[in-house]
């Protein structure tokens, strides 16, 4: 395996829970989608800040043993955890909190049963309520966050990633094996824009952290917060525009040349 993958998939990564946990000191938890149950993938919910800021978070884990990414489907979210994240979302809407998503995954669910109840429709959904809020939205990439599973929260007014993570529209895996051993997984990460360091290039990342940092857990909810302050200076109208300029921005630079 790739060295940089090996270090994005190790068992101490510091994960979405941690960071959740020091952000909001007092929090409450959704829990289901009220129709399929729980996704265990997913932390979501609601609480305030140390400075008593009003926040909404949705942070997807991949697990730390054998037996926690089995329970949350190695951070595989299923139709569940996109439809319980989209029921925060919209709460986070109506109440004018600002929404906070801490990101390490593969992907979306590719199981039969996602596919059944309507995996790509749930994707689809939480991608267009995310670009409509009226409310600041920041995403923070963790570790990995590839495919339309990691899409669905990237939909922000600010793209925050450690030096370290990746996000791309799929996989290395799935990018070596969709060229047929053209390239290898190493190779599939320079090929593409999903390092960090190459997405602040193209002004997509805003904010790049050093991942070795000794304080990092309480630098990244310190960065956070700035964040958070910065844009609530900002109406809706000018939030909904800021995100779509943005991806724009982006994709005025694609293709690769």
């Amino acid at each position: 395996m790739d060295e940089r993958l090996r270090r994005l998939r190790a068992a101490d990564r510091i994960s979405a829970p941690t960071v959740i946990k020091a952000l909001l000191p007092t929090m409450i938890r959704q829990r289901g989608d009220r129709v399929l149950g729980d996704d265990q993938a997913l932390t979501a919910g609601f609480g305030r800040t140390a400075q008593q800021q009003a926040l909404a978070v949705l942070g997807v884990d991949r697990g730390h043993d054998l037996a926690t990414r089995r329970q949350k489907n190695g951070g595989a979210l299923t139709v569940a955890g996109y439809r319980t994240a989209l029921r925060v979302v919209n709460h986070a809407e109506k109440f004018g909190m600002p929404v906070i998503s801490l990101i390490n995954m593969p992907g979306a669910d590719a199981s039969p049963k996602s596919e059944r109840y309507g995996q790509s429709e749930a994707i689809a959904d939480l991608i267009a309520a995310m670009g409509q809020l009226t409310v600041p939205n920041l995403v923070f990439f963790l570790g990995e966050g590839h495919s339309g599973g990691a899409l669905a929260f990237a939909n922000a007014n600010v793209m925050m990633m450690l030096d370290d993570s990746l996000f791309n529209v799929a996989s290395p895996e799935a990018v070596a094996a969709i060229l047929h051993g053209q390239q290898t997984v190493s190779d599939a990460i320079d090929l593409l824009p999903m390092t960090a360091d190459q997405l602040k290039q193209r002004g997509l990342a805003d904010d790049v952290i050093d991942h070795t940092r000794p304080d990092l857990v309480a630098l990244l909810c310190q960065q956070i917060l700035t964040r958070v302050t910065d844009l609530q200076g900002l109406s809706g109208t000018a939030l909904i525009a800021q995100r779509e300029a943005k991806f724009q921005t982006f994709m005025d630079w694609w293709p690769v040349q």
